[in-house]
């Protein structure tokens, strides 16, 4: 009976094992049953292209890429040298080659439109019929009449440029621009592993209707890789500071020297208005100090940033300043120095001042303007009765200071005093082109008035 007892203890413990076994054999069983319908209603292929689909963007954005603006700035300047190419409008040495002129500029022709015949992308040949001839039209709306003597300037304006990325390859650009005040538009499609690209023109936008606000799945354009031609290939511009500040400074100084008119309209608003009277005594300025500008470099920079624009001051090695406000990467407006209207950094730093510091810094707008013989400025700054009594004129004021001055100035500081609200500074006036400059004395009495204004008169020993 002892023996049998053993037994059904042992029965009943393995019975109670199994039974253990089942239920969880049990759970497990519904817990993947469970878990395999959720999975059942995924399509792991089908979820990955949708959600990579969804990932990128599905409408063009504005672009705030500066690698991608430049970069597709480059492939815009190729083009347009193409263009002018075709048009005789590139310069080009002739005496360096043995065969005859009228040969070699038939030959830049061709080679010009192969090339942009090849820029070019297949369906936009095809479906807009695209030849030799349509591209000679095409290049013949900015023509500047020129022989391949000289290099005629054309003139890029990019108004807008939109961006939608495709891929992590593919991105469509949709640039709005003029050459020369001519309207164009173009969509570039930039294949970034292989760095090439190719373009389709304003006929075949205008055609499809698309735009910036067209979706992208909704475009008949091609979404795969693009194969080099030995003409579709580009440099990705890698954007830092000092690219940016030397390409705003590099165009702004070709505007000066080619185009007055577009370099007179990109300064700001408010200082045109208080700078010049009007856009003559602009393009007077820039005829008179043609050289200088030619011969111009960027000496120092200085960028600040602020929460609606950012200001990118230039100074040239004559000390001359170039200020370039930027809105957006296509919205810049131009500032030429640092007295006739403040810029926000000044005015922060001036409200913060104490008394000295403040008449020292309108001191140094007064040398400012007399280094860029803005001499009406000046001439305007000064006390009514002590202007009236001692020049009388702004062409006398102008003689003096042209006598009594020199071509660069800069200001030693020596003692500072006050006489009620009345604010004096003995100072010394030197060559900044010299090193040991003797210098002369002067003493510079002001009057603060309201903001940052002020008066001031000025004797010479």
């Amino acid at each position: 009976m002892e023996y049998l007892g053993k037994i059904n203890k042992k029965v009943l413990i393995t019975i109670m094992i199994i039974l253990l076994l089942i239920i969880i054999g049990i759970l497990c069983l519904i817990f993947f049953q469970k878990n395999n319908k959720e999975l059942e209603n995924i399509d792991l292929h089908q979820h990955t292209d949708e959600e990579m689909a969804n990932a990128w963007k599905q409408t063009f954005e504005e672009v705030e890429s500066y690698d991608i603006y430049y970069t597709v700035r480059g492939i815009l300047n190729n083009y347009i040298t193409m263009i002018k190419e075709a048009n005789g409008d590139e310069y080009f040495d002739f005496e360096r080659l043995e065969q005859p002129r009228n040969e070699t500029i038939s030959e830049l022709e061709e080679d010009s439109i192969n090339s942009i015949y090849n820029m070019f992308d297949k369906r936009y040949i095809e479906e807009c019929n695209i030849n030799e001839q349509t591209i000679r039209t095409l290049a013949e709306q900015y023509r500047q009449e020129g022989d391949y003597s000289e290099n005629v300037i054309y003139d890029l304006k990019i108004e807008k440029m939109y961006v939608a990325d495709i891929s992590t390859q593919i991105s469509f650009v949709l640039v709005n621009f003029s050459i020369n005040g001519i309207d164009d538009s173009m969509l570039i499609k930039l294949d970034l592993e292989n760095s090439t690209y190719s373009m389709f023109g304003q006929e075949y936008l205008k055609d499809k209707g698309y735009d910036e606000n067209t979706e992208v799945t909704n475009m008949e354009i091609d979404k795969n890789s693009i194969i080099s031609n030995d003409y579709n290939n580009f440099d990705f511009i890698n954007a830092d500071d000092k690219y940016i500040i030397n390409e705003y400074f590099s165009e702004y100084q070709t505007e000066l020297l080619s185009n007055i008119d577009t370099a007179y309209a990109l300064l700001d608003q408010e200082y045109k208005e208080k700078k010049y009277e009007n856009p003559q005594e602009f393009r007077e300025y820039v005829e008179e100090n043609y050289d200088t500008l030619q011969n111009m470099y960027l000496k120092r920079y200085l960028i600040n940033q602020f929460d609606e624009y950012k200001e990118y001051v230039c100074l040239d090695e004559n000390n001359h300043y170039y200020i370039f406000i930027e809105r957006s990467l296509t919205d810049y407006s131009v500032i030429l120095d640092t007295y006739t209207i403040d810029l926000k950094d000044f005015t922060d730093k001036y409200n913060a001042s104490d008394i000295p510091t403040k008449v020292g810094m309108n001191v140094e707008k007064v040398i400012s303007a007399i280094n860029d013989k803005d001499y009406r400025y000046v001439y305007n700054k000064l006390d009514e009765t002590y202007r009236n009594n001692n020049f009388g004129s702004l062409d006398n004021f102008r003689a003096y200071i042209e006598e009594n001055f020199y071509e660069n100035n800069e200001m030693e500081y020596l003692e500072f005093s006050e006489e009620g609200e009345t604010y004096i500074y003995g100072a010394k006036i030197k060559n900044a082109q010299e090193e040991n400059s003797d210098g002369k004395e002067i003493t510079i009495v002001m009057q603060l008035l309201e903001g940052t204004d002020f008066v001031m008169s000025f004797s010479m020993q």
